[in-house]
């Protein structure tokens, strides 16, 4: 005999609570609904239900306005340490090409100007600029490099540092722009939540 067929069509029934507007079986909606209301509150706020014991603190770790010292915003508590990190404009970063740390409002005129010096190419016998010496390295040494060394075991004492040093400054360019993108995101949402 099928077990679904066993369990009458009342049990399997459901109702929605009046307080959390969650489904609840039938069968227990007047005892989850007594509970509920005595014990949950719907936060103003979020719309979370919460505990009523632990609504304040609920508030202080989520809705709480925190002030910025660096930029004298009034932040939500919840999006704190997402300011303090990416959002601020005070906030420090550190740049790309002379690892030099600036505050945020000042890092991307400092890399356009930090990006345009240059270093000299031992292989092109040429002054590369910063901000393109990845592409350049990439795009002309990479199998030249190879062709020109007999022994493997010198191409990867050559290759070794200025590879880390390339992924490193490959991961830092991709984590600058990720950065960015996210910083504009969430000052995209706040705005419109603020609208």
């Amino acid at each position: 005999m099928d077990s679904a067929a066993a369990v009458p069509d009342s049990a399997l029934a459901s109702s929605t609570c009046a307080h959390c507007t969650r489904e609840i079986p039938s069968s227990n909606i007047a005892l989850h609904s007594a509970h509920c209301a005595r014990n949950l509150q719907k936060c103003e706020h979020c719309g979370d239900m919460v505990p009523r014991k632990h609504m304040e603190e609920h508030y202080d770790e989520k809705h709480a306005l925190v002030n910025c010292s660096g930029c004298k915003e009034t932040i939500e508590h919840e999006l704190w340490d997402l300011h303090k990190r990416i959002q601020c404009p005070q906030s420090m970063l550190t740049c790309q090409y002379c690892k030099f740390e600036l505050p945020a409002i000042d890092i991307f005129e400092h890399q356009d100007v930090c990006g345009n010096r240059t270093e000299y190419c031992q292989p092109c016998k040429k002054d590369i600029r910063l901000r393109e010496w990845i592409g350049h390295e990439i795009l002309l040494h990479a199998k030249t490099n190879v062709a020109a060394e007999s022994s493997r075991t010198m191409l990867e004492k050559e290759e070794r540092a200025p590879v880390e040093q390339q992924e490193q400054q490959r991961n830092q360019l991709l984590l600058t722009i990720a950065i960015t993108v996210i910083a504009v995101l969430i000052g995209s949402i706040l705005f419109q939540k603020k609208g």
